[in-house]
């Protein structure tokens, strides 16, 4: 197992509301045809992490399982929440009918804000406004031995489940996919955090899904992303690796798709990837078993 500084990191609550439901609207397709789409936000009583990104009607940017906000600040992206939750992190219900059954945080969109699985029968027991308090831990994790691969809303939890070995030099990362830096979009070069905002995977091009298999990702899917070193914002570096988690699904419009959280992001020659089906944050969380 490799060694980290975990025993040394800061362990503390943060708190959101489950978001009510947003009503998009109107809007364009990237080819100019009118849509009209669900919201994001709120309890997804039918999508799930390990779901797959496509395939939900009338859905753009889906989130998986219940959508929650801080409000501690004026703007959702500067709350403690949006910047030291990470993927892992133990999540309680403090409000509610639901009240004091546990989940777990599984990723920040930006759009609508931060993502959390429970189980089915605590799912049915809450409800939009509830509070939600995540026990943050993972701000400031580092890998002995490779400190310069810096890792981003990680929990301790997701990386020891990884199985991820050491192997001349490099990490051997399992991921479900790996992906070339151009198909990236929305949120590319957005750089005041990198916890805060996810950016896209652009569904724009039809005969590019298509090419690269894009429909078959999955909620929660870890990918790598070549040419891309998303350690302090998200942009291209040639030679260097991200690896991400998906964390919502794919949309029609421009430059949009399923969003990616970047959780670790290494220099050219860090790191080596190794191809897994079930590299999936539903399995190595213990949500999903086969």
């Amino acid at each position: 197992m490799l060694k980290t500084n975990k025993n040394h990191l800061i362990m503390s609550a943060v708190q959101g509301i489950i978001q009510p439901l947003s009503g998009m609207g109107w809007g364009v397709k990237w080819d100019g045809s009118p849509r009209i789409s669900l919201g994001t936000a709120s309890i997804n009583y039918s999508v799930s992490v390990g779901d797959l990104v496509y395939g939900h009607a009338n859905a753009d940017h889906v989130e998986p399982d219940v959508t929650i906000q801080g409000r501690d600040k004026p703007s959702a992206s500067d709350c403690a929440l949006a910047v030291l939750a990470c993927i892992g992190n133990e999540a309680k219900v403090i409000t509610g009918d639901a009240k004091g059954k546990k989940g777990i945080y599984i990723g920040r969109h930006a759009g609508a804000d931060d993502l959390v699985w429970f189980p089915p029968d605590v799912i049915e027991d809450l409800g939009v406004e509830d509070k939600i308090q995540i026990k943050t831990w993972g701000v400031g994790l580092k890998i002995h031995g490779f400190e310069d691969i810096k890792l981003n809303k990680m929990s301790p939890i997701l990386l020891e489940a990884m199985n991820i070995q050491e192997e001349d030099g490099k990490l051997v990362v399992p991921v479900a996919r790996e992906l070339p830096g151009y198909i990236l979009g929305a949120g590319i070069g957005y750089d005041p955090s990198i916890e805060s905002v996810d950016y896209d995977i652009q569904t724009t091009c039809p005969e590019t899904n298509n090419e690269l298999d894009l429909g078959t990702l999955r909620l929660g899917d870890v990918i790598a992303i070549n040419d891309h070193y998303d350690a302090w914002g998200r942009g291209r570096y040639e030679g260097a690796t991200t690896i991400g988690v998906i964390v919502h699904g794919w949309s029609d419009g421009g430059g949009h798709g399923p969003g990616v959280n970047p959780i670790m992001a290494a220099l050219p020659g860090k790191i080596k990837i190794k191809l897994d089906p079930k590299a999936n944050i539903a399995y190595y969380l213990g949500i999903k078993k086969d």
